[in-house]
């Protein structure tokens, strides 16, 4: 693990996080991954390789992000994240179906955008109704 918990301390509130300058630092590094993988050329040896260092490294900060949350806040996180993926589910049925009869075919990146859209608002829904709720 390369990321550290103490780099993503959270506060109150559903967005409000006390991200330190190391956590700044290696969110902005991780990020900037997808520009680097824009400008290079496109060759499926460097996309995979800077794909998977994406990968690695969004994934290592949401571990250390993991555990700095207590049992409360990691029972919300938990709901969020099922609900999220149900949401995302039937998005994926239905913008697929929609899009199959009136285009026979399905658009990718409306698919994506649609998915990630409702996938975000899901998560952020059930968020904030369980905050409120306690």
């Amino acid at each position: 693990m390369i990321a550290k918990p103490e780099w993503f301390k959270k506060s109150k509130g559903i967005f409000s996080f006390e991200i330190t300058w190391q956590g700044a630092v290696y969110l902005l590094a991780t990020l900037s991954l997808i520009f680097i993988g824009m400008i290079l050329p496109q060759n499926i040896i460097i996309t995979i390789i800077i794909g998977g260092l994406f990968l690695f490294l969004i994934i290592d900060a949401q571990y250390a992000f993991l555990k700095t949350l207590d049992e409360r806040e990691y029972l919300h996180y938990s709901i969020a994240m099922r609900n999220t993926a149900w949401g995302m589910i039937v998005t994926i049925v239905m913008v697929s179906l929609v899009m199959l009869n009136f285009n026979d075919e399905v658009n990718l990146g409306v698919l994506i955008i649609a998915t990630g859209l409702v996938g975000f608002i899901v998560n952020v829904a059930t968020r904030y109704k369980l905050e409120k709720s306690n």
